[in-house]
């Protein structure tokens, strides 16, 4: 009897506190010894996404997503069918390959020789025999077939993923879309008529002043949509380059556009406007042409409607809107 009296006395005397702690201690303990399972270990410290547990190497852009939380939101997990763990080899961290196979985050890539296969410093996937482009919008990478030469291809086209002005390289992106090798440049598998030595995308500062104008030592070009063009079940790209103008004179962008968009020879690259000696030049959509041939002595950019285009004023006299004159303006 006097040792139920001593329990419950003790019972009685627990703080709400002690309770709380305990439950921790035990909730820390079976997440210590179950969570390491799934979770898994890097096969590569430098390397988050490629892992190993119990069942094998697989690949995760956050760990949770093995659990399938439903707060993972967009993240991916998948297992490396076959993959030998005595091979194995992290590339960089959406490739990965052992001794006879070569993977995109998880997905074998066909067609790859595994031996010589490589990342390159931009992040260009290739082989000795093979550069390797997304096969659509999928996440599965093919041979390309452009004729690219494998040894000198290279991504050149640089760009920012920043959403404001404090852009760092770590906000910086190679484009895919565009290639080059020793002699040619291409574009979605296209080889493109222009001048490889010189070519060159005229950079914005950030993700929204990705500006589609492009230039060498002849001609102006810009990307624009073909006509008529049809997500849905168009074989087209849904962009082709286009000769905008023939060079008129240097064309140089001038670093931080956020305080030098007003000065007289800017060119502003989140605008569809673009200066080219005497010529202006709108690009929009389907539409790329010269708008007008006037001395400009002056050029900005002003803010149009909310939701509508921006608008160019050229020597504080003519204003253009969707690259045509505006009639009673000042």
């Amino acid at each position: 009897m006097k040792t139920k009296e001593k329990f419950w006395n003790w019972v009685m005397g627990i703080k709400p506190i002690h309770v709380i702690v305990t439950c921790v201690v035990v909730f820390l303990l079976f997440v210590s010894a179950w969570f390491p399972f799934p979770f898994g270990v890097r096969v590569n410290w430098h390397y988050t996404t490629y892992r190993v547990n119990h069942r094998g190497v697989f690949y995760t852009s956050c760990p949770f997503a093995m659990l399938g939380f439903p707060f993972t939101g967009n993240a991916t997990a998948g297992y490396l069918k076959g993959a030998d763990f005595r091979s194995f080899k992290v590339l960089d961290d959406d490739w990965a390959k052992d001794k006879s196979h070569v993977w995109y985050e998880y997905h074998p890539v066909k067609g790859a020789d595994a031996e010589t296969f490589m990342v390159d410093e931009h992040g260009l996937p290739k082989d000795k025999y093979h550069v390797f482009v997304r096969g659509g919008y999928t996440f599965e990478y093919v041979p390309s077939r452009c004729g690219i030469d494998p040894a000198t291809a290279e991504y050149f086209v640089h760009q920012h993923i920043d959403f404001d002005d404090r852009t760092t390289k770590a906000d910086l992106y190679w484009n895919d879309n565009w290639m080059r090798d020793s002699k040619h440049v291409y574009y979605r598998e296209r080889r493109m008529d222009v001048d490889r030595a010189t070519f060159r995308w005229l950079a914005g500062k950030t993700f929204f002043d990705q500006a589609e104008w492009y230039v060498d030592k002849n001609f102006v070009y810009a990307l624009v949509r073909p006509e008529n063009y049809n997500y849905e079940n168009d074989s087209r790209p849904p962009f082709k380059l286009v000769r905008a103008d023939s060079l008129r004179k240097p064309l140089e962008v001038i670093p931080d556009f956020w305080d030098e968009r007003n000065k007289p020879d800017t060119i502003y690259c989140a605008s569809h406007y673009l200066r080219n000696g005497r010529h202006i030049l709108f690009s929009d959509d389907e539409i790329c042409k010269v708008v007008c041939d006037v001395d400009v002595k002056s050029i900005r950019i002003e803010d149009g409607e909310i939701g509508g285009p921006d608008i160019c004023v050229i020597n504080d006299t003519l204003r253009l809107k969707h690259g045509e004159k505006m009639v009673g303006k000042k």
